[in-house]
């Protein structure tokens, strides 16, 4: 992956906002973030946080794969499958399904203990 190299992340988000038209003002509003926040961040001063990585990708329609993360198959459909929602899952997806694998993990815990 080529997450760590800030040269990098930085040219690829520069050029995606071009592509979408956008000023890094515009940019810095959508995410919520200051102007000069996204041009340190474009010129390679800033690695961003994961989740200003994550809100950036989304407005911009960037796939992971730009960034050279591509999960091989696991030849279980059924976990595959799983990885693939992950992947394309927008902010507020991600914290649903973390919530939603808490709870059950919870439940199959208590599940567990009570046949013990």
């Amino acid at each position: 992956m080529k997450f760590d190299d800030k040269f990098f992340i930085a040219q690829k988000i520069k050029t995606y906002r071009k592509k979408q038209g956008l000023t890094q003002e515009k940019l810095a509003e959508l995410i919520d973030l200051s102007v000069q926040h996204v041009s340190r961040i474009e010129n390679g001063c800033y690695i961003p946080s994961l989740k200003t990585f994550f809100m950036i990708i989304s407005v911009l329609n960037i796939d992971l794969r730009e960034f050279g993360f591509n999960p091989k198959s696991t030849n279980n459909p059924t976990r595959d499958k799983l990885i693939e929602k992950i992947v394309n899952a927008t902010d507020t997806e991600l914290i649903f399904y973390d919530n939603m694998t808490t709870a059950i993990g919870k439940s199959l815990s208590d599940m567990k203990q009570k046949l013990l």
